[in-house]
Order: C-alpha cells, then structure tokens, then sequence
C-alpha cells in the first residue's frame, strides 16, 4: 500500500521535475536509435512511439503554469509583466544562442544561399516554425514543440481566467479545435510555406490539436489548489499509479499496433494513433502525476533523488541539444557508440545548464524584473 500525502503540496514538486529526466531520455532514444524497418521491425516501430513521450511535457506545463502562476488570472500589469519575463528567460536566450549558432554553421560548410538561411532562422528563432510542415524539422527539430508550448504561455491568462470549472476547460478545448479546423481550412487553399498545409498536421503538430494535453494539467492543478473537486481521484485512490502507468502502456500499444497497421513510422500519423497520443495518453499521464503529488511510493522516492532533481531540471538544454551540431561532433569524436554519447550528452547537458542556461536566465529576470 502507498502512504497519502495528505498535505497540499508547495509550488516545487521533485517527482515531477525528476520525470522531465525519464521522458526525454526516451526521446533521445527515439531521435537517435539505430534500428532498421528491415533487419528489426518491430523494434524500430517500438522505439519510434517514444516520440509519444513528448506529451508528458505538454500535460506538465499545464500543471506547472497553473499551479505556480495562477495568480496571473488577475490580470495585473506587473504579475503578468513578470510572469512573461519568467517564461521569456527561460526559453528564449539558450534557444536564439544555439539555433543561431546552427544557422552560421549551416551558412559556413553547407551550399545554400544566405537568404535561405535567414529566412530559416527567423522561421526558427520566431518559433513560427512550428505551424510549418516546411520548416518545422529544421535547425534544431524538436525546438518546434516550443511554438506549441509558447502558445500556451501566452494564453495562459485567459486560460486560467475562463477556466473557472471542468466545463469550461472542456468547452475551450473544443473552441481550439474548431479553431484549428477553421484556420487549416483557410490556409490550405494557399500555398503559404508549408503552414497549416494539412488538417492532420495541424493536430499532429501545434497547439490547435495539442490543447487537450495542455488541458489535462490545468486541471489537475486545479484539483491541487482545491478549486475542483478530485472526483475520480479520489476514488481510485493509491491505484492511481497503476491506472495511470496502464493507460500510458496502452496507449503506447495501440500506437504500435496503429503504426503497423496503417503502415506509417510513428501511430500518431494516422487518426486513430492521434486520438490515443494527444487523448488517451494525457488522461494516463493525468493520474500517474496525481499518485506522484499525493502517494508516497518507490517511484515517486526515486522521482524526488536529489540526482533526478538535478537531471530533470537540465532537461530544456539536453532536449535542444541532443540534436544540434553538439550530437553531431559527439559522434565524430567520441565515435557512433549510442549509449557512450547518451551519458555524455547528459553529462554536457547538466554543465550547459549550469554554466549557460540557469545563469543567463537569472541574469535577464534580475534586470527585467519589476518589484
């Protein structure tokens, strides 16, 4: 039996930063894995659903914001002025410094003409990549899930200011998907650089299709901070672990399966796999978080180690990294072995954030703070 944590818990969960750690390390493994559709099939279609990993970070930057900004619904110039000043030194300086330096890089060794270039970067630096199926994968790949959650952090306000019950949370979710439907709908009668050229994309990739997620955390924030009630929660009680890590394995199954049978390398592709990645896997993720705040368990204890504290909160500077021009020189010096350059992304990773990432954004927020 897992003990309750009865307590309301503090802004700073260690569970939930240490997960950061789990999750983007399988997807390191799926950006980076060696397999082939041919000599490992089935592994390679495995390995290629760890990209459903991502959504545990859309669910937790529903709860984190919530549950450590929900003062923000106020409205109030300053809190919203530093709430923004918040986010912005925590994204945006490692992010412009790395996918600008891989844009020099690009326009130094590869044959492509310099208004390419600039204009790639822009793409990039703007984050309106991420509405692109043209530009989206490039510079820094993932760096596009970061249009989607800046997207969030810019609506958060509002969010948390309509959201004032479980009703209102499920009526934005579907106003955002008709949104999504409605501007695909206008762009896709233009060719405007590849953006929200496809319905399928635009659920796949942006915020118009990921809002669920998003959702999901907001409400269980509010669940923590007393404003709903724990309904289900509460009735499934320390069960809430293994419902939640059932509900994550088969979601990840049936993008297995969906991936087979409709023949494409990641389930998501196909409607039945969007519908289990940005709907089934959130709720699974939603309960599994809920036993880590409340139940003392083994793996909430290794969660909170002091070591998964720190790994997961290095985690932003090894996502940009783990495929930049950083993966690329650990490959041609310490040689193609995956899982000695994986400890030694780590290792950089965690000495990038300390020496980069946390100063630089200390720095920004004590001179653009306002008291």
């Amino acid at each position: 039996m897992h003990q309750e944590n009865k307590k309301a818990p503090n802004k700073f969960i260690p569970a939930l930063t240490g997960i950061r750690a789990i999750c983007v390390y399988f997807i390191f493994f799926y950006h980076n894995h060696k397999l082939t559709p041919l000599e490992n099939p089935k592994s390679f279609i495995l390995f290629n659903q760890f990209y459903t990993f991502l959504t545990f970070f859309f669910v937790l930057s529903g709860f984190v914001i919530c549950h450590k900004y929900y003062s923000i619904s106020s409205l109030k110039r300053k809190d919203l002025y530093n709430y923004f000043i918040n986010r912005f030194s925590r994204v945006f300086p490692v992010l412009f410094i790395l996918i600008s330096i891989t844009f020099l890089l690009q326009y130094l060794y590869h044959a492509d003409t310099a208004g390419h270039i600039i204009k790639t970067w822009f793409y990039n630096v703007t984050l309106l990549k991420g509405f692109s199926s043209e530009y989206f994968l490039t510079g820094i790949g993932p760096s596009w899930s970061m249009s989607v959650e800046e997207l969030f952090y810019a609506l958060s306000p509002f969010i948390f200011l309509y959201a004032t019950k479980t009703s209102s949370l499920l009526k934005f979710v579907l106003l955002f998907y008709s949104l999504g439907i409605l501007i695909t709908f206008i762009f896709t009668r233009f060719n405007a650089d590849g953006f929200f050229s496809s319905f399928s994309f635009t659920f796949y990739t942006t915020f118009f299709g990921r809002v669920f997620e998003f959702v999901c955390g907001i409400y269980l924030a509010m669940v923590v901070k007393g404003k709903f009630k724990k309904g289900l929660f509460e009735e499934t009680g320390n069960a809430s672990l293994y419902l939640g890590i059932a509900v994550i394995i088969l979601s990840i199954t049936g993008l297995y399966f969906t991936s087979k049978v409709y023949n494409v390398a990641h389930g998501i592709e196909a409607w039945p796999g969007l519908l289990l990645n940005n709907v089934c896997m959130p709720i699974g993720i939603t309960f599994l978080f809920y036993s880590l705040i409340y139940y003392k368990s083994f793996l909430q204890q290794f969660l909170s180690s002091r070591l998964m504290v720190a790994l997961g909160n290095s985690t932003y500077s090894f996502y940009l990294l783990h495929t930049c021009f950083i993966f690329t020189w650990m490959n041609k010096y310490l040689g193609k072995n995956i899982f000695i350059n994986f400890f030694a992304m780590i290792v950089f990773a965690f000495i990038f954030y300390k020496t980069v990432e946390q100063p630089l954004a200390n720095f920004l927020r004590k001179k653009l703070y306002s008291n």
